[in-house]
């Protein structure tokens, strides 16, 4: 078995990952181990939104993304027949 520890959390959110944990059949270690990994990795969406935002707003950076993305599409199956 991993090594745990222990986090103190209020009543109310131990209930509400007991009944997840029960619906979900997982251990709440488990659950829990879930549900930070699905909130790093929406942070990491919101952040590449905001940085793409940003870029749009630059007209000539987003030119050049849009030209180096041209480059790489025009790469796909190059060479390959289609399957």
């Amino acid at each position: 078995m991993a090594a745990t520890t222990t986090v103190r959390v209020r009543p109310d959110t131990r209930e509400a990952i007991a009944r997840m944990s029960e619906r979900r059949g997982v251990p709440a270690a488990e659950l829990l181990g879930e549900l930070v990994a699905r909130a790093e990795e929406n942070e990491l969406l919101v952040a590449m939104n905001d940085d793409f935002r940003d870029l749009k707003a630059e007209p000539a950076s987003w030119r050049r993304l849009e030209t180096e993305r041209l480059g790489w599409e025009q790469t796909l199956l190059d060479g390959l027949r289609d399957a």
